[in-house]
């Protein structure tokens, strides 16, 4: 189902130029990810970071969902996580 929304998304071209920088970002952000901190988190940051996009995109699938509530519940769900790993 990954690999559908994948090439989903490969197949929408975009003409606004916030629209692509916001997809190269996001690519970048994926790449970077894979290449350079996966292997460097600890398992427990990896459960709580799995947990925060599962989350997140659960609530970003939702297309009636505003933007500002999904931002709100999920400053609600990872806040508490953000300020424990701050502590470290």
């Amino acid at each position: 189902m990954f690999d559908e929304v994948i090439q989903m998304a490969h197949k929408k071209k975009f003409t606004d130029p916030v629209d692509l920088e916001i997809v190269e970002v996001q690519r970048r952000f994926v790449e970077l990810m894979e290449s350079v901190r996966l292997e460097t988190m600890s398992p427990e940051m990896k459960q709580h970071y799995l947990a925060v996009m599962k989350s997140l995109t659960e609530k970003l699938a939702m297309p009636s969902k505003p933007l500002s509530e999904i931002l709100g519940e999920m400053m609600a769900e990872a806040g508490p996580m953000i300020f424990q790993a701050m502590q470290r």
